[in-house]
């Protein structure tokens, strides 16, 4: 299969026909005609942001090749980069409307998606929300929104429920904890979740301190020497990519060993930057994601084919939300008949779709354009990979506690 995705992310790729995911895989509904529309793609893939945003747009590309197998949809895909800023959002939507796309998918940071939903609002075009979970995307009444990611206080709930289960299974468990979190709209989102749902779950552990940070910041020790002072024996944190790794390194740095780190509505653990960054240090942090069911039908075909197109890299989180947001939109398409905005958005309100990769229930959009059915599952570093925990359904390794102590590695 030949890579799309080339030298520039955010360049324009349109999707011809006959493309197979990869070797041995059928195509569905053969001799279907091919449906096409023009979709927008937004994420961040440039600036602070691109680890994430770059795996997406390989997600997306990877999607709609799928997509032609499986739908019988030709889509032509158009991408805009946010440069990880926020206002950008809407500026990158405008300029896709523009060029004739009739629905959008974005843009995993969730200020960019709120900016980019008040273009997508003005022109009543569809946005398929593939990541972000902010309260605020699908509390403000916006009605061209379809988020697939939960919220970041099911995120929270579902994964403090896990935690307090694991809380009960080890020996010896963790009494307090610091929680370090990004000061932006996730982050604060996720702080409040966190207080509210610690309460509602009884998770058996004392939060003694919250801990802001800046998402610019190249530096973070002072916040880690905070939480250490603290006395916690348990981390729990909400970061991107590059501040997990940062946070890592200051832990190692200060001699901070924590019995445990567990990041709910995070990255880190999750991405091969991770542990190409920490290595040997990357393992036995946990955190609570969205995540590909590796035992669904069709996950070692589409694995196959990513890795295909794109050797260096793997399949996470962010791609395999992207890949799965472009299956929402291609069975919208097919049952709409259409690429016209209005007749997507009609068929998008009406999804009853099986996942095609992601752990979840059917995807289905309650009164709020939110899936009702989403899920996370629980995954922690172990031989520089992140592996299932949880659900014991689809997990493929047993948790590891308490975390091996940095300078023993």
């Amino acid at each position: 299969m030949a890579n799309i995705f080339g030298k520039d992310p955010t360049r324009r790729i349109v999707l011809g026909a006959g493309l197979g995911l990869a070797a041995g895989l059928m195509p569905w509904q053969a001799g279907a005609s091919f449906r096409t529309v023009k979709v927008g793609s937004i994420m961040p893939s440039s600036g602070v942001l691109a680890f994430p945003g770059q795996a997406c747009v390989r997600g997306i590309n990877l999607g709609a090749k799928f997509a032609k197998e499986r739908f019988g949809v030709d889509m032509e895909i158009v991408h805009a980069d946010t440069q990880s800023k926020p206002e950008n959002g809407r500026i990158a939507a405008d300029n896709l409307i523009r060029q004739g796309c009739t629905v959008l998918i974005g843009a995993w940071d969730s200020g960019a998606t709120i900016s980019a939903l008040q273009a997508a609002e003005a022109a009543k075009v569809p946005m398929v929300v593939h990541i972000a979970s902010a309260t605020q995307v699908t509390s403000q009444g916006f009605t061209q929104v379809f988020r697939f990611y939960p919220t970041s206080l099911t995120i929270v709930r579902q994964s403090l429920l896990e935690l307090k289960s694991i809380l009960s299974s080890v020996d010896n468990p963790p009494k307090t904890a610091a929680v370090l979190h990004l000061n932006n709209t996730m982050g604060q989102s996720t702080a409040a979740s966190i207080d509210q749902a610690w309460k509602e779950v009884d998770v058996p552990l004392k939060i003694a301190e919250y801990i802001p940070y800046d998402e610019k910041a190249r530096d973070l020790s002072v916040e880690v020497a905070k939480a250490k002072a603290s006395g916690a024996d348990a981390l729990v944190s909400v970061t991107r990519v590059n501040d997990a790794i940062m946070i890592t390194r200051e832990c190692i740095k200060q001699g901070w060993n924590p019995k445990l780190i567990f990041s709910p509505n995070s990255n880190g653990v999750q991405d091969k930057a991770y542990y190409n960054a920490l290595g040997k240090y990357g393992d036995g942090a946990i955190l609570s994601t969205v995540w590909y069911n590796p035992k669904a039908p069709d996950t070692a075909a589409i694995i196959k084919g990513f890795e295909a197109s794109y050797p260096n890299e793997w399949l996470d989180a962010n791609s395999g939300c992207a890949f799965e947001a472009v299956q929402i939109v291609a069975d919208a398409v097919v049952r709409a008949n259409s690429s016209v905005s209005s007749e997507i958005h009609a068929a998008l309100k009406k999804t009853d779709l099986d996942p095609i990769l992601m752990y979840s229930g059917r995807i289905k959009f309650d009164e709020n354009v939110q899936n009702i059915n989403s899920a996370v599952t629980m995954l922690q570093g172990q031989g520089g990979t992140p592996k299932v925990i949880s659900p014991r359904t689809i997990a493929d390794a047993t948790l590891q506690y308490p975390l091996k102590p940095f300078e023993a590695r």
